[in-house]
């Protein structure tokens, strides 16, 4: 697990904290010169900022009762449509308690857990921001541009907020499998590879971009990339840089809890000014709101504090796009059980009189090539096309012929996959025992 919080000397207490965003706000200056992190507590319910908007109604935080407002839900633990708007009253980002506008250049915070009391529990996350000024990010931008045009949305179903969120990279297909993320089947219908193949060049580029802004930052990237190097299963070809990328296009969303076993890294780009101060990064539990703009970067603990961004406000001209990496639990999980099924595997062989009907098996199941592809290939092709799309499946035994020695299952799922039935030899070299 990687590690998601650090410790700074010195630290800042509440009445030093307190000062020093007087400080920005009275001065109009940077955190360039601040040392250490700035500790931020865990508010109260009383002193939290509440959404303001609920499926596109203003909400009146200050007259609503906590108990009409639907409760979290699901692993994201958030309240579909209950949102930030600065259309509505009643959200004044500038009056949170830790407003870090557009002219803070710099500035690390230390986001107390709600159990924090300083004696024996001194668990904190930390939350890097810094942007550059007059930069030229037109690249960046276009690679946005070009996943959310060219990949299906994600995020869409049970959320209720306004833009879009579009997946890129390396994730787990609805087959089980870990693979590059499929583009909208119009593309793949037309069979534009090399507009696909851009896309994978400007990833690769942009992982450069993300290592020359947080390896030095202190906030853990690199350490991500050598945890998923070491989850990475053997049988895949290994990424070089982040596998799994999430763009976002004029996104304001509920507050929530990502599903991810790392800690997240993102950007923000624009290809103008939003004068109107509606987009914002948000952590309502902490009162911190993070002004968005053109070269912004963030790191944070997306699986340990919930955050939000807030409805934008833009002209026809203008969008804000941001681009995000982490390593997602889907992805952790599917090949943390790939590694196992395949140790398991190595170190003994299944007995075919061994089983029993309903017995749960996981198998190692490759989709079969047709007679007609098998000759077009050499073996060293077929050996590949098979660690290429093996995946692990979970079964139970459906049938057991002793006399002919072969064994039929059924998928747990309700999957068309067409297993075919497994000999002695198939059940010694592809079965492992349980629900791996």
């Amino acid at each position: 697990m990687l590690t998601q919080y650090r410790v700074h000397e010195p630290r800042k207490n509440l009445t030093q904290v307190r000062s020093i965003m007087a400080e920005f706000t009275k001065n109009n200056t940077t955190s360039a010169d601040i040392k250490g992190a700035i500790t931020v507590p865990y508010l109260n319910k009383d002193e939290r900022p509440m959404a303001n908007s609920l499926h596109g109604s203003p909400i009146n935080v200050k007259t609503t009762p906590t108990s009409s407002t639907p409760s979290t839900k699901g692993k994201f633990q958030k309240v579909e449509g209950l949102v930030f708007d600065s259309a509505f009253l009643h959200f004044e980002p500038t009056k949170w308690k830790y407003c870090i506008s557009k002219d803070v250049d710099c500035i690390d915070l230390e986001l107390c857990s709600e159990r924090y009391n300083g004696i024996d529990n001194f668990t904190t996350n930390l939350l890097h921001v810094h942007r550059h000024r007059g930069r030229d990010t037109s690249m960046l931008f276009q690679t946005c541009a070009r996943i959310a045009n060219t990949f299906s949305g994600v995020r869409c179903n049970g959320w209720g907020g306004v833009g879009g969120m579009f997946s890129a990279g390396y994730n787990v297909g609805y087959k089980g499998r870990i693979s590059r993320v499929a583009s909208f089947a119009k593309t793949k219908k037309t069979g534009l590879k090399s507009g696909l193949a851009k896309i994978n060049n400007l990833l690769f580029m942009a992982g450069k971009n993300f290592h020359q802004e947080f390896s030095e930052m202190n906030v853990g990237y690199d350490e991500m990339l050598q945890v998923q190097e070491k989850l990475w299963p053997k049988n895949r070809n290994y990424p070089n840089g982040p596998a799994s990328w999430i763009v976002s296009k004029n996104l304001g969303n509920p507050e929530h809890i990502d599903n991810d076993l790392s800690r997240s890294y993102a950007g923000w780009f624009t290809n103008g000014d939003i004068a109107n101060e509606s987009a914002w990064f948000l952590f309502p539990n902490w009162g911190v709101a993070i002004e968005l703009c053109n070269d912004t970067w963030i790191s944070w603990a997306g699986n340990e504090c919930a955050h939000c961004s807030s409805i934008p406000h833009l002209t026809d001209e203008v969008e804000i796009y941001s681009l995000f990496t982490a390593i997602t639990k889907k992805v952790s999980t599917t090949a943390d059980r790939v590694k196992k099924c395949e140790a398991i595997l190595q170190e003994s062989k299944m007995d075919f009189m061994s089983l029993t009907i309903n017995d749960r098996v996981t198998l190692r199941w490759v989709q079969q090539l047709t007679l007609k592809d098998k000759l077009k290939l050499s073996k060293q092709a077929v050996r590949k096309y098979g660690n290429k799309n093996r995946r692990w499946l979970h079964c139970a035994v459906l049938k057991i012929d002793h006399q002919n020695g072969t064994v039929q299952l059924r998928e747990r799922l309700k999957n068309k996959r067409g297993i075919h039935t497994l000999s002695k030899c198939e059940v010694a070299n592809r079965l492992v025992p349980g629900w791996v």
